[in-house]
């Protein structure tokens, strides 16, 4: 069973979607909706890679005296 994503997840998922949504748009949209949805993208693509990057938090004396 999978693990249900945190609020966190969500919204960065939607604000991922919407902004790609915005991007693809064969409409003509404001100059300023564009410029946002762009800098939005930028800033979740930048999460993505500082999340996987970040190192696994140092093992506790207690789990350590677990194994």
């Amino acid at each position: 069973m999978s693990e249900k994503p945190s609020l966190y997840q969500r919204i960065k998922q939607g604000l991922a979607t919407a902004a790609r949504v915005i991007l693809a748009a064969p409409l003509k949209l404001p100059p300023k909706v564009v410029a946002g949805a762009k800098y939005v993208a930028l800033a979740i693509g930048l999460l993505e890679a500082l999340e996987a990057s970040e190192p696994d938090p140092p093992e506790t004396k207690e789990e350590e005296a677990d194994e």
